[in-house]
């Protein structure tokens, strides 16, 4: 027996492969989503701001008036001692210039406060100029318009 020939060309032919099937195109996204979330972001973001507008006019007392910062400047002239060399280049300044900025406040506020201004300006201006005998009788004059 010898090899088998194939005498006769094969019966299969060749077939092209059956077309692939793709999954369905996805739906077209809605266009309610930006808007909500645009609205939901500005919605979110005014109570952020009201709230803490709002926590912190709770928290924070009002602004005191001109007669509160009168009170405090006469409190400041009444702690001060006498001027002396010393003492008017020490820390007496800083506490007369608050003084005097607050009474230039209450000045501001209520023109009744102004002689206590005008008063505690010049008892600083003495002091500047290092004249104790003048600074002290400013600060009599300064103490009698409380």
């Amino acid at each position: 027996m010898g090899l088998d020939t194939i005498d006769h060309a094969p019966t299969e032919t060749w077939s092209p492969p059956p077309p692939i099937s793709w999954p369905p195109a996805p739906a077209p996204p809605r266009r309610r989503r930006p808007y909500l979330a645009a609205a939901l972001g500005l919605v979110c973001g005014a109570l952020v701001v009201g709230g803490a507008w709002f926590g912190t006019s709770l928290l924070n007392p009002p602004a005191p008036g001109p007669a509160d910062d009168a009170a405090a400047a006469c409190r400041i002239l009444g702690d001060l001692p006498a001027f002396t060399a010393e003492r008017v280049l020490r820390s007496e300044s800083a506490e007369l210039r608050t003084a005097g900025e607050l009474s230039a406040a209450a000045a501001a506020g209520d023109e009744r406060y102004r002689s206590l201004a005008d008063a505690t300006r010049r008892v600083y201006l003495s002091s500047t100029e290092l004249d104790t005998t003048a600074a002290n009788r400013q600060l009599v004059i300064a103490r009698a318009e409380c």
